[in-house]
């Protein structure tokens, strides 16, 4: 359902925020969704990450 569609009302992003506040319930959905991504090899426990960007010198603006 679109966020402009006639048969939606703001308030029901509000009471879903509540609902899934209560009894820690966005981190047990988080655990069960990594876990599934892992089962599917979507995604890998951690490990150390590499990166190719160059060092950025401070101040970032030379004067």
């Amino acid at each position: 359902m679109e966020l402009d569609d006639p048969g939606f009302h703001h308030s029901v992003l509000a009471d879903f925020r509540d609902r899934l506040a209560e009894d820690d319930r966005a981190d047990r959905l988080l655990d069960l969704a990594l876990t599934r991504l892992k089962e599917a090899g979507l995604v890998r426990e951690r490990t150390t990450q590499r990166t190719d960007s160059t060092h950025v010198p401070w101040p970032w603006s030379a004067t």
